[in-house]
C-alpha cells in the first residue's frame, strides 16, 4: 500500500479511537444504577437496537474468523454455520429475541434463575460463571482480530495495537455502560455495512460467480477442502451443536433483547440483524475457501485477500471496519461479563444501593478487559477461544433453559415448576465441570470433538435424575427466602 492510502487507513484508524473516546467522556456518569447500566433502563428503540445488534454480532468471528475457517476447514466449516449462523439464527432472531424482550432481566442467568427456578441466587451464581466465559473470552478474541489487520495494512507492532485498542474500548464501555456501548455502535454498525458490501462483491468478483467452477478449482488443490463429510460423524455433529448452543446462549443477544423497549421493537430489529447475519456468514466462509486459490493464509485469509486480490480503496477501509467490527463486539460482551460478575455472582439478591452497584460495576468491566486483552495472547486462532466459551456456556444454560422451561407452569402468575431447585443446581454444576474437561483435555477432546456434548448430556441427564430423588420445599417458600 503505498504512502497516501497508508496515511488515509491511519486517520480514519485515529478518529475512530477519538470519536469512542469522546462517546465514553459524553456518557460517563450518566447511570444511576444497574438497570441504566446494563440494559440502558429498557428504552433502546428500533434503529438503534438494530445497529448496535448487527455491530455487537459481526465482529472479528465474523469477518476474519468465519473467513479463517473457511481457509482452513473447506465447505466444512459450513457444520458450524448451520447450527449457529442458519439455525441458531432463526431462533434466536424470530422466536427467542421477541420473548425474550418482555421481561427485564440484566442477564441470561438472571432470567434463568428468576423466571425458571424461583429466584434461587446459587443457580444464578453458577449460571453467571457459565455465562462468563465467552463474554470474557470474546473480547480478547476482537482486539486479537483487529491486532492482526493493524499489524499487516500499518504495520503497528501487535502488542502496541492490542494495548492501544483495548484502552480505549475499555474505557468507553466502563465510562458510560450500556448507553455508550450503544452509541459507539451505532457508529461501527454503518461502517461495518458499508465494509461488508463491498468486500462480498469484490469477493465474488473472484470467481466470476459461479460456484461450479470454484468447487472445480478446489479439488485440485485440496479434495478434502471441498468435501462436506470429510470429518467423522461425531465431529461433524459437536461442531453443529458447538454454534447452535452458542448461538441460542451468546449473552449479548439475550442482553440486547432486554434493553429492548418492547416485543415489537425486538421483532423488527432482530428479524433484519438475523437475516444479514445468516448471509454474510455463509459469504465469510466461502472468501475463505476462495482465498485457498492463491494461497494458504489459515486465519487470516480474508486480510491477505483484501490487500492482495481486491482494489486499493478496500484495503484503505480495512483496518477502520475490522476495528469497527472487533470494538462493537468487544465492548458488548465486557459489558455482559460485568453484568454476570456484579449481578449474577456478587450481588444476585439486589441488596447494594444504586451507586455501589455502578461503582462496583465499572470494577468488574474494567477487570473484565485486563483480562479480554491478556487473553489475545493465547489460543491457536480467533475462533478457538470463542467456541470454548461457546462450549462452557451453551452447554449448560441451554440445556437448564430448555427443561426450566418445559417443567415450568407457565399458566399461573405465581411461580410453580415440577423441576427441583436442588437437582437444577447437581446437573449444572456438572455440565460446567464436564464441559472444562472435555475442553482442555486431549484424550478427553477427541473423543467427541470438544465437550459441548457431554456438557449438554450431564447437565440434562444430572437435572433429570436428581429431580427424581430431590424434595425441596414448596416454591413459594424458596423464594421468599
Amino acid at each position: 500500500m503505498s504512502g497516501i492510502y497508508l496515511v488515509a487507513s491511519v486517520v480514519l484508524v485515529l478518529m475512530d479511537l477519538v470519536v469512542c473516546f469522546v462517546i465514553g467522556l459524553r456518557t460517563r456518569g450518566g447511570a444511576e444504577n444497574v438497570e441504566e447500566y446494563f440494559i440502558g433502563g429498557k428504552k433502546t428503540g428500533t434503529v438503534l437496537l438494530f445497529l448496535t445488534a448487527w455491530a455487537s454480532f459481526s465482529g472479528a468471528g465474523n469477518f476474519i474468523g468465519q473467513a479463517g475457517r473457511g481457509a482452513m476447514y473447506g465447505v466444512s466449516a459450513y457444520w458450524m454455520w448451520l447450527g449457529e449462523g442458519f439455525l441458531g439464527g432463526i431462533l434466536m432472531g424470530y422466536l427467542l429475541a421477541p420473548y425474550l424482550s418482555q421481561f427485564k432481566y440484566l442477564s441470561m442467568p438472571h432470567y434463568i434463575s428468576d423466571y425458571l427456578f424461583g429466584g434461587d441466587t446459587q443457580i444464578r451464581r453458577v449460571g453467571g460463571v457459565a455465562a462468563l466465559m465467552p463474554n470474557v473470552v470474546w473480547p480478547g478474541t476482537q482486539i486479537m482480530g483487529v491486532s492482526y489487520v493493524l499489524q499487516q495494512v500499518l504495520g503497528i507492532d501487535y502488542r502496541v495495537a492490542v494495548l492501544v485498542c483495548g484502552a480505549v474500548f475499555v474505557f468507553y464501555t466502563v465510562s458510560g455502560g450500556v448507553k455508550a456501548v450503544i452509541y459507539a455502535d451505532a457508529v461501527h454498525g454503518t461502517i461495518q455495512m458499508i465494509f461488508a458490501a463491498c468486500v462480498i462483491w469484490f469477493g465474488l468478483r473472484l470467481f466470476h460467480f459461479d460456484i461450479g467452477w470454484l468447487g472445480e478449482q478446489i479439488v485440485q488443490i485440496d479434495p478434502t477442502k471441498w468435501d462436506l463429510f470429510v470429518d467423522k460423524p461425531i465431529a461433524i455433529l459437536s461442531s453443529f451443536l458447538t454454534g447452535l448452543v452458542g448461538a441460542i446462549s451468546n449473552p449479548i443477544f439475550w442482553n440486547r433483547a432486554f434493553a429492548s423497549k418492547d416485543v415489537q421493537t425486538a421483532k423488527k430489529a432482530y428479524g433484519v440483524t438475523f437475516f444479514m447475519n445468516i448471509i454474510l456468514v455463509f459469504l465469510m466462509i466461502l472468501l475463505g475457501i476462495v482465498s485457498l486459490l492463491f494461497a494458504d493464509q489459515g486465519d487470516q485469509a480474508l486480510v491477505w485477500l483484501i490487500l492482495n486480490k481486491m482494489p486499493v480503496f478496500c484495503g484503505v477501509i480495512l483496518a477502520e471496519s475490522v476495528l469497527a467490527a472487533c470494538m462493537s463486539c468487544a465492548d458488548t460482551h465486557l459489558n455482559c461479563a460485568a453484568a454476570n460478575v456484579v449481578s449474577d455472582i456478587i450481588d444476585p439478591e439486589g441488596r447494594l444501593d444504586g451507586v455501589t452497584s455502578v461503582k462496583y460495576a465499572k470494577i468488574a468491566t474494567f477487570c473484565a478487559g485486563a483480562i479480554a486483552i491478556v487473553s489475545t495472547l493465547f489460543g491457536d486462532s480467533i475462533y478457538a477461544l470463542g467456541t470454548y466459551g461457546y462450549t462452557v456456556c451453551g452447554g449448560v444454560l441451554i440445556p437448564a433453559f430448555v427443561i426450566g422451561l418445559i417443567f415450568r407452569d407457565r399458566k399461573q402468575k405465581e411461580f410453580r415448576s415440577r423441576m427441583s431447585v436442588t437437582a437444577a443446581k447437581i446437573g449444572m454444576a456438572l455440565g460446567v465441570a464436564v464441559a472444562i474437561l472435555f475442553e482442555i483435555v486431549p484424550q478427553f477432546y477427541d473423543i467427541f470433538g470438544g465437550g459441548v456434548i457431554p456438557a449438554i448430556t450431564w447437565t440434562s441427564v444430572g437435572m433429570l435424575i436428581a429431580n427424581r430423588f430431590c424434595k425441596d420445599q414448596t416454591w413459594t417458600e424458596v423464594a421468599r427466602q
